[in-house]
């Protein structure tokens, strides 16, 4: 018999004692709720909390991504010069804008798009979004 389904048969009485000791940053991803009562530890427990950012977008999760961008809006347009592979973007906002372009995250796109529209931010962007591509001398 499968593991889920015996504790699915379990009282639960049973189940709440179980939860009682599974420490609060591992039931961060069990579900909606979880995460949004325990999104605050994962700065904690992540160690590179941007390459987490850039997961999120890769596997277009939009409903974390929407979480990370309403915390971190201000910290990512006040983040200038950002550098990823060969080209350096006048903020972070841009970058994550193009990786979402790079890896098709139409979801998490729209919600970005939706943030800067809200800011009234949105208007003219391919003016903006200025990519600087280094070519290094050998």
């Amino acid at each position: 018999m499968n593991v889920v389904k015996k504790f699915n048969t379990l009282p639960d009485e049973i189940i709440r004692e179980i939860f009682d000791y599974i420490p609060r940053h591992r039931l961060i991803f069990t579900n909606s709720k979880y995460y949004n009562l325990y999104h605050y530890l994962l700065k904690n427990h992540i160690p590179v909390y941007e390459s987490y950012t850039r997961d999120m977008i890769r596997r277009d999760n939009y409903f974390v991504f929407e979480r990370l961008v309403r915390e971190n809006y201000e910290s990512w347009i006040k983040n200038r010069q950002y550098r990823y592979k060969n080209m350096v973007f006048s903020n972070y906002i841009y970058f994550v804008l193009h990786f979402c372009m790079e890896n098709n995250s139409d979801r998490c796109r729209n919600i970005l798009m939706d943030e800067l529209s809200k800011r009234d931010l949105c208007r003219n962007l391919h003016k903006k979004n200025i990519i600087k591509y280094i070519k290094w001398n050998s």
